[in-house]
Formats: C-alpha cells, structure tokens, sequence
C-alpha cells in the first residue's frame, strides 16, 4: 500500500479550501455587482418613466370628445399615447389640436384591425 506524506496531505487539503473559498468570494462580489447594474438599470427606467409621464403630460390637450362612446375614448386614449411616444423620441413638445373621423369610417363601420389581419393572413398566397 502506498504511504502518504502528511506534508503532501495537508497541502492538498490547505489548497483546496483556499480555492472554495476564493472561488466563494468571487461569486459574492459578482451576484454583488449584478446587484448594482440592475439597480442603475432599475432607475434609468424610472426616469425615463418620469420623462414620459412628463411628455404625456405635455402632449394632452383639450381634445372635444362630444358625443363619444367608450371605444372611441379609448381610440383617443391610444392616440394620445402614440403622439406621446413620438413627442419623447423626438424630444420635442407635440400638442393634439383635433380628432375627427374620417369619411369612410362615418359612413359604415369598417373592419377591424384584428379582423383586418386576420382576413390578410388566411387569403395570403403560399
């Protein structure tokens, strides 16, 4: 049987835990930094919310909504954030002076988008 030096023992052991618990401490200190990275990311995004509230806020304007149901509030609301969107990309204030339907869409109700879509992809060539 081969004999073992208890030098050669205790190092291998001494190495080996040197090793774990350096191998410990790296991990620490990069869960550590992660930690920090999506925190400064966390409040990149809230000050761009802020901004884009800020925007929203620019953007909204007395639009006259007489005589309008729920889906066409809800039409105005979907404007009204696009031209949002677009007022915060451009960085420049953009105001909604007036929304009207258009001829088509006062004469007879069209198909919707979704309906729309739906009747392009099944009819599309293959």
């Amino acid at each position: 049987m081969m004999e073992m030096e208890w030098g050669y023992v205790g190092a291998v052991v001494i190495s080996g835990l040197v090793i774990v618990f350096v191998a410990l401490i790296l991990l620490i200190f990069m869960v550590w930094l992660m930690g920090k990275i999506f925190e400064a990311i966390k409040a990149n995004k809230q000050t761009e919310t802020k901004n884009a509230a800020n925007a929203a806020n620019a953007v909204s304007a007395p639009v006259s909504t007489a005589g309008t149901g729920a889906d066409e509030d809800e039409v105005i609301a979907v404007i009204s954030a696009a031209v949002a969107m677009m007022a915060r990309e451009s960085g420049t204030a953009l105001q909604i002076k007036s929304i009207t339907p258009s001829q088509k869409s006062a004469k007879k109700p069209a198909r919707n988008a979704w309906a729309a879509a739906a009747a392009a992809e099944s009819t599309r060539s293959f």
